[in-house]
């Protein structure tokens, strides 16, 4: 019996040695049998283009001010994504939490995140609006912003393939409930969040149209009857589908 401690002393003192100088061989080992986390990524509407991407990190998009109607999102956050510098976009003292803030034409990395940027138009003289395209828990999220005109072949392509969109459909000061359409069915996301889109409690500064038009006539039409949502990689809807969230 102590002859056999030994020698299976030995042996592990040997596959220990093996496993140190040869890392390849130790990565493998690890992984065996391990099943990759997948992990949940809670998308949250504050109102107008302002949204809540969260797990271990997170995100918000276009902070508005208190003037668009909607109460001012009051919550901490490690990065804000800004599309273009407007009042109902840019309310960047609004959220907590010491945020790195994104803005402009910035492809900038935070937290491990790459936000890649594509310079695209707010229309009519309004001056440019930023598209914003990650990666977050294996899906890939694109928000447009205030995107005033149809997109060109190349944004498109610079764009690229995206699971979840985050799009204006109200006109106006954006693209319309058509032009919305004629996006997402170009893009063919597995998900799609309509946003900037009149609601009751809007003044009459903001001229745009309801969020009727976009959903008129489209199938896969899913009303949460909340402002949250959990979305995971591997059960987003297998064709597109257009979630709409409540603001409170």
């Amino acid at each position: 019996m102590p002859k056999m401690l030994k020698l299976l002393k030995v042996c592990l003192w040997i596959l220990s040695l093996t496993l140190i100088f040869n890392p390849a061989q130790a990565q493998k080992t690890k992984g065996k049998g391990v099943k990759m986390e997948n992990k949940e990524v809670t998308i949250r509407w504050f109102g107008h283009s302002c949204f809540m991407l969260s797990d271990s990190v997170k995100i918000v998009t276009d902070p508005f001010d208190k003037s668009v109607g909607y109460p001012v999102p009051n919550v901490s956050a490690d990065i804000v994504l800004v599309s273009h510098e407007h009042f109902d976009h840019n309310n960047v003292s609004a959220i907590s939490g010491k945020p790195e803030v994104i803005r402009d034409g910035q492809t900038k990395t935070a937290k491990g995140i790459t936000f890649k940027a594509v310079k695209a138009s707010h229309g009519d003289g309004r001056g440019d609006d930023y598209i914003r395209v990650w990666e977050f828990e294996g899906i890939r999220f694109a928000h447009f912003g205030d995107l005033g005109v149809d997109l060109t072949d190349s944004q498109y392509k610079e764009i690229g393939p995206v699971d979840a969109v985050f799009i204006p459909v109200g006109g106006y000061f954006t693209i319309d409930a058509e032009q919305a359409t004629k996006l997402v069915n170009k893009l063919n996301p597995k998900v799609v969040f309509p946003m900037h889109y009149k609601t009751p409690v809007m003044g009459s500064g903001f001229p745009i149209a309801t969020l009727e038009p976009f959903l008129k006539g489209k199938k896969n039409v899913e009303k949460v009857g909340k402002n949250s949502i959990t979305l995971k990689k591997d059960s987003l809807p297998e064709e597109m589908t257009i979630y709409v969230l409540e603001y409170k």
